[in-house]
């Protein structure tokens, strides 16, 4: 008995003891789902011609903040990219992101890419045409 009780009292206290050289690794940001209030058709979002608001919905874990980029159809074209919105986290339960965006143009050919922001970046982007 006073061996078993002296191996529980040495395990415990080597339990509690620092380990030296032990990284924590944070968890990286991971986009889970990416969808707007509008269907896909093939690999674009249709959006009907003359709707004034789109909201995108963004369910991400390990993120802090969603950003929001609009970059047009082309080769090269993410300099010419604009920052219409981003959504910070609320609380460590919140992992649900949503931008509305009101539409400032007459027309959309355009890719949305979102950038998921904690200990890292995770990306993604959906194709938004206005028909």
């Amino acid at each position: 008995m006073i061996i078993l009780k002296s191996c529980l009292v040495l395990s415990l206290l080597t339990a509690l003891q620092p380990v030296e050289n032990q990284k924590v690794i944070p968890a990286t940001p991971n986009i889970i789902s990416f969808d707007t209030d509008y269907h896909k058709k093939g690999t674009w979002v249709q959006i009907p011609k003359g709707t004034k608001k789109i909201t995108f919905n963004v369910k991400a874990e390990n993120t802090e903040t969603v950003l929001f980029w609009l970059v047009p159809t082309g080769t090269e074209t993410w300099n010419q990219r604009k920052l219409i919105g981003y959504d910070i986290k609320e609380d460590n339960k919140d992992n649900q992101f949503t931008l509305t965006w009101n539409i400032d143009r007459p027309s959309l050919l355009d890719h949305l890419h979102i950038q998921a922001l904690g200990e890292g970046i995770a990306n993604d982007t959906i194709n938004l045409i206005m028909e």
